[in-house]
């Protein structure tokens, strides 16, 4: 890979985490602004505007139906758990209290997959749950 896609490629890492972890302030502030409800509409459907207008619609027929299924139905399901959980927030400090939670699941997805799937892992799984749980708490 060259010197100018590798800085361009960790420049759009940057700007994905930089969006990510302004994704609960978004939520929220929008929530306030417009209500829960249309405001996750509003932010999800900009959202897809600008992925389409970026990067294409996807090619649907190259993924398996099942996976197309279920992983719409469970993104869906997670998504407006969050944006509702986060927008119906009593104040800002439960919104983030509930943004808090949200970061865990990368975490928990690791170990569903030890636990569940019998992934290999070594002894280091255990200090990095830890942290990752400690710094949730």
């Amino acid at each position: 890979m060259s010197i100018m896609k590798s800085r361009k490629a960790t420049s759009i890492g940057l700007l994905a985490i930089f969006l990510w972890s302004s994704m609960v302030g978004l939520l929220r502030e929008v929530s306030q602004s417009i209500g829960p409800v249309s405001g996750a509409a509003m932010v999800y459907t900009i959202a897809s505007l600008l992925l389409i207008f970026t990067i294409g619609f996807p090619k649907l027929n190259s993924f398996p139906r099942r996976y197309l299924i279920w992983g719409t139905l469970l993104f869906v399901s997670y998504e407006l758990c969050l944006c509702l959980s986060i927008g119906f927030a009593s104040n800002n400090h439960q919104a983030i209290e509930v943004g808090m939670v949200n970061y865990l699941w990368p975490t928990l997805t690791i170990m569903a997959a030890i636990i569940f799937n019998g992934q290999r892992t070594t002894l280091l799984i255990i200090p990095g749950f830890i942290t990752a749980m400690l710094g949730s708490v």
